[in-house]
C-alpha cells in the first residue's frame, strides 16, 4: 500500500505554517536572512560597475533563484532547497564569466541557435571557469563556493543516494509483520532538516554574494577596502547565526 499524503492543499498549507512561524519568530538565522537580503538588493550593486546587461541580468537570476531556495528553506521542504541554491550560486559564475570578458555574451546567448553554439556554450561556461580567478584573488570566496557547489549534490541538488536516504525512514517492527517505508518531504520549523536549509542558504548566500561583488575586474582600491569590511561584517553575522546549531 502506498500513501501519498493528503494532497497539494494539504501540503501547501503545512509549508506555509512553517513559514509563517519561521517568519514570526525570533530567530537568529531569519535575521541574517533579512539581512543578506537587504544587501543583495541594496549594498551590493555598489561594488558592481556592471560592463554587460547579460552578465547583469545573470546576478539577478542568481538573486532570484536565491529567494526561491529561502523561500523553500522556510516551507521545511528541506531537499527542495539545494537544487535552486545550486542554480543561484552557478547563475551568479556565469555572470562573473560574462563581466570579465563580456565577449561570452554572445556565447550564452546564441546557445539555442544550432547545435554548434550548443556546444559551444557548455565549452564556455562551467562553474569551475566561471570562478576559477577567485582562487588568487579571494581563495576564502573561492573556497566556500566549491564547497557549497559540491556539497549541494550530496544535500538533493542530484537525486543521488544521500540527498534521497536521508529523508528516507524504515519500520520493519510493525505488529502485522509489514515494513513501513517513509519518505518525508516537509519538516517542521524546528526540526533539523529545515535548520540545515536555512544555514545553507546563508553559506550560498554569502558565495553568491562574493562572486558578484568580485566581478569587477578592476574595482578600484577604496571600493575594495569598503567591500572588504561589508563582506567582512556579513560572514561574522552568518557565523554568530549559526553557531547555536553547530555541534560541539
Amino acid at each position: 500500500m502506498v500513501e501519498m499524503g493528503n494532497g497539494l492543499d494539504s501540503y501547501m498549507a503545512a509549508a506555509d505554517e512553517t513559514a509563517a512561524e519561521l517568519l514570526q519568530g525570533d530567530n537568529g538565522l531569519m535575521a541574517a536572512l533579512r539581512r543578506y537580503d537587504d544587501y543583495m538588493r541594496r549594498g551590493l550593486w555598489a561594488h558592481v560597475a556592471r560592463s554587460s546587461a547579460i552578465g547583469f541580468i545573470l546576478q539577478m537570476n542568481a538573486y532570484m533563484a536565491f529567494l526561491a531556495g529561502v523561500r523553500m528553506a522556510l516551507s521545511g521542504h528541506a531537499a527542495a532547497v539545494f537544487p535552486l541554491l545550486r542554480t543561484a550560486l552557478e547563475s551568479a559564475s556565469y555572470g562573473l564569466l560574462i563581466e570579465r570578458d563580456p565577449v561570452l555574451a554572445d556565447v550564452w546567448t546564441h546557445r539555442h541557435r544550432s547545435e554548434a553554439d550548443r556546444k559551444a556554450c557548455r565549452k564556455a561556461f562551467t562553474f569551475d571557469q566561471g570562478i576559477v580567478h577567485l582562487k588568487d584573488t579571494a581563495p576564502d570566496v573561492y573556497d566556500l563556493a566549491k564547497l557549497a557547489y559540491e556539497g549541494a549534490i550530496d544535500f538533493g541538488a542530484h537525486p543521488n543516494l544521500m540527498g534521497v536516504a536521508s529523508h528516507l525512514s524504515i519500520d520493519d517492527n510493525r505488529p502485522d509483520g509489514m515494513t513501513a517505508v517513509t519518505l518525508t518531504s516537509l519538516y517542521g520549523s524546528t526540526h533539523v532538516e529545515t535548520v540545515r536549509g536555512l544555514c545553507a542558504c546563508l553559506d550560498f548566500g554569502f558565495a553568491i554574494i562574493g562572486i558578484i561583488a568580485l566581478a569587477t575586474p578592476d574595482p578600484g582600491e577604496d571600493r575594495v577596502k569598503r567591500l572588504i569590511g561589508e563582506l567582512q561584517a556579513l560572514n561574522d553575522l552568518k557565523n554568530d547565526a549559526v553557531a547555536p546549531y553547530q555541534r560541539p
